[in-house]
């Protein structure tokens, strides 16, 4: 299944957070940098799923440890049902055994949330295709 559009041709990209305020802060921060995307949210492994299944992302940002899902495994088991979507590990954690294991799922990219306003957008652009809008502060 390839990766679907949304209206007006927007790409779709999906944020997988258990935490309400980091979504939101996350969608907002996004949105500035790339006002031609779609953002859809899910706050748990079976939400990711299901959001998945219905928008098909181009990209998908996944927290390390939600509620009922280590995001890493969701990350291999995203990447076996839809191969075309790119996702990025987001989390708190560091170190270069989250770092291999999240790419040995398939992730593109590993960004540490203390990192997130260096490391995010550059990340997400790459990814994605898009240059991010010039009044972000990002470079």
């Amino acid at each position: 299944m390839s990766n679907k559009t949304e209206s007006r041709g927007q790409k779709t990209v999906l944020i997988v957070e258990d935490q309400a305020l980091m979504r939101q802060t996350l969608r907002n921060f996004l949105q500035d940098a790339f006002p031609s995307c779609n953002f859809r949210e899910a706050a748990d492994g079976a939400g990711a799923l299901q959001a998945c299944k219905t928008y098909v992302p181009i990209l998908v940002l996944m927290d390390k440890c939600l509620p009922d899902a280590d995001g890493i495994e969701l990350t291999a088991r995203l990447k076996s049902l839809y191969p075309g979507i790119q996702v990025i590990v987001v989390s708190h954690r560091s170190g270069e055994a989250y770092v291999k294991h999240a790419l040995e799922a398939g992730a593109r990219a590993y960004v540490v949330k203390d990192d997130l306003l260096t490391d995010l957008i550059p990340a997400v652009a790459e990814a994605i295709g898009i240059a991010p809008t010039a009044d972000t502060g990002a470079s």
